[in-house]
């Protein structure tokens, strides 16, 4: 979630270290390796999410349509969002293929690709949240009716066929674990099992009247829940909670560890890691245990994927970049080869490994508080072979 501290509008909705202990008082110092600038496609609304499809063939994007008018305060404008589909290039650059391949969305935002099909979802389903607080209609109107507040995970295909969804809202298992609904669900990983990790930074709650309850946190849905809750039956969900952190990337490392960041100091949130890295395990989720940040104190951290064995995080608060973070070692900032390139909000990124071993990363950049006017930057950069290693 990209709140509008990184824009300066102040919006208040609101190994020798021991990592669980290291705290970053200044900026992250460079890493080693360099990425470089492919193209900056500027063709969106305030996009938030990217995936690459299990082929690679493609690349889905959703455009939030996050208000972007400064003076009605922030907001998700409901039923503007939609997600487009662009094909990957030989080159590694992108070219629109479908700008709205589904349409009428209320605040898209991270997506996740199912790696284990289940009876109702093939592997290689899309998976998106959608349905974030607080809400406007198109004029900028707010919307105070929490009737309106139907977060859920939605399903769809390749082809911008829904297919199922999960809901997050009042009633839904979500619901019944917590009794609070999901009103920011914001970022998604799965592990090779199949089980769905899924970042609820839960704001938003006091902008309907009355003002509903949130509660921030990780939510595993089980794989083998998945389909049961889809048919709108209730089964077996784990919640890890992290109260006035904000989680808002959450990603499964190779290793199969569970990462996740917060953002809460740009949320109007009490982050007590004020920008922390956690990693967790299957076995936290059952006990509903969060273990110490590993690192914090980095600002505002949004979008979480890995290349390789490498931790790559966004953040929007301080620096406005990509934070790099090897196995055991400190969080760099990644320098690009155009240097003149300034990310405005970079949001939740995808990762894909290319043939000739290089990585393409995809970073959508919501500014929110810029118009939706179709030309918001979706900038690509391209990893070398040799950027896992630091050389």
């Amino acid at each position: 979630m990209k709140f509008v501290q990184r824009t300066m509008l102040g919006l208040a909705l609101s190994a020798g270290l021991t990592l669980s202990q290291l705290v970053l008082a200044d900026a992250p110092a460079p890493y080693a390796v360099k990425g470089k600038v492919v193209q900056v496609l500027k063709a969106f609304d305030n996009p938030e999410g990217a995936i690459f499809s299990e082929d690679g063939k493609y690349v889905f994007v959703s455009n939030s349509a996050e208000l972007g008018m400064p003076d009605k305060g922030f907001h998700w404008t409901e039923n503007e969002g939609y997600v487009s589909r662009l094909e990957v290039q030989s080159d590694g650059t992108l070219k629109m293929d479908k700008e709205k391949l589904i349409t009428k969305l209320t605040a898209p935002l991270g997506m996740a690709i199912n790696p284990i099909a289940t009876r109702r979802f093939a592997k290689g389903t899309i998976f998106l949240c959608v349905g974030a607080a607080p809400l406007a209609t198109a004029a900028g109107e707010h919307i105070k009716d929490a009737g309106h507040a139907l977060p859920a995970i939605l399903v769809f295909d390749a082809n911008g066929v829904v297919l199922g969804q999960l809901k997050m809202g009042l009633g839904s298992t979500f619901w019944k674990k917590t009794k609070a609904i999901a009103t920011l669900p914001n970022a998604m990983g799965f592990d090779k099992e199949g089980n769905l990790y899924i970042a609820d930074t839960a704001i938003g709650g006091a902008a309907y009247e009355p003002p509903i309850e949130t509660a921030s946190g990780i939510w595993m849905v089980p794989h083998a829940s998945i389909d049961t809750i889809a048919n709108g039956w209730d089964d077996e969900v784990y919640f890890v909670p992290m109260p006035d952190g904000g989680p808002d990337g959450v990603e499964v490392a190779p290793d199969g560890s569970i990462h996740t960041n917060t953002v809460g100091a740009v949320a109007g949130m009490k982050d007590p890691a004020e920008g922390g890295m956690y990693r967790l395990t299957k076995e936290d989720f059952v006990a509903g245990r969060l273990p110490a940040p590993f690192a914090k104190g980095l600002g505002a951290l949004d979008g979480l994927d890995f290349v390789g064995n490498v931790r790559l995080d966004t953040e929007i608060k301080n620096t406005n970049s990509i934070i790099v973070t090897p196995p055991g070692g400190k969080p760099m900032t990644l320098v690009l080869d155009q240097a003149d390139k300034k990310f405005i909000g970079p949001a939740d990124i995808a990762v894909r490994k290319m043939s000739d071993g290089s990585y393409l990363l995809v970073i959508p950049e919501l500014s929110a508080t810029s118009p939706n006017n179709k030309d918001n930057a979706v900038t690509v950069v391209k990893l070398p072979v040799n950027f896992e290693k630091g050389q």
